[in-house]
């Protein structure tokens, strides 16, 4: 099942369980500065690239990054939101639903990186909460998420979420932990 191309704000909080925090907007070349400032983030490329960390994340990965969101949301209907505190305004991070391939096979993960000044609040677990909900209105049957062993508070956001650690596996060179949820209907 698609979604139209123009899935709304109004449309994702139609997903959601109760009122958030957050709100989503779908990525566009405008949040080119906020992606190149999360990534840049030491601690967040650190979690998201940790056999990278010490060398520098040019503002090109974040570019790229964007580019993928855009272009994913153009083929499938859905993909990575930016999130922005309801109240503030204030960029909090990225989220939502994405392709992948795990063990050749492929997929959709759930997927988020929070602003590390920003951590600590339930941000990641608001934002994967939003991604199951709406992985439901997509009638998806399953969902999987993914981190580094070595991130024990993005693997608990995993386990809130309702997903079941299965296996490790190495990707980039780290091994990570697999978390699936199924079914989600």
């Amino acid at each position: 099942m698609k979604l139209a191309p123009t899935t709304t704000a109004t449309d994702v909080n139609r997903a959601r369980a109760r009122p958030s925090r957050l709100r989503p907007e779908r990525p566009w070349q405008e949040h080119a500065t906020l992606y190149r400032d999360l990534f840049a983030d030491p601690p967040v490329a650190a979690g998201l690239w940790p056999s990278a960390t010490g060398r520098p994340h040019s503002s090109r990965r974040a570019l790229e990054a964007l580019a993928g969101d855009i272009r994913h949301w153009a083929e499938r209907s859905y993909g990575p939101w930016v999130f922005f505190e309801t109240d503030t305004g204030m960029f909090v991070g990225r989220g939502g639903l994405r392709t992948a391939s795990v063990g050749g096979e492929e997929c959709v993960e759930v997927l988020y990186a929070v602003r590390s000044d920003a951590w600590g609040r339930g941000y990641a677990t608001e934002m994967a909460t939003l991604a199951v909900a709406y992985a439901r209105r997509l009638r998806l049957t399953e969902v999987v998420g993914f981190t580094a062993v070595s991130n024990r508070a993005s693997r608990h956001v995993l386990e809130k979420v309702g997903m079941r650690i299965e296996a490790t596996f190495e990707r980039g060179g780290v091994d990570h932990w697999l978390g699936r949820l199924r079914p989600i209907v």
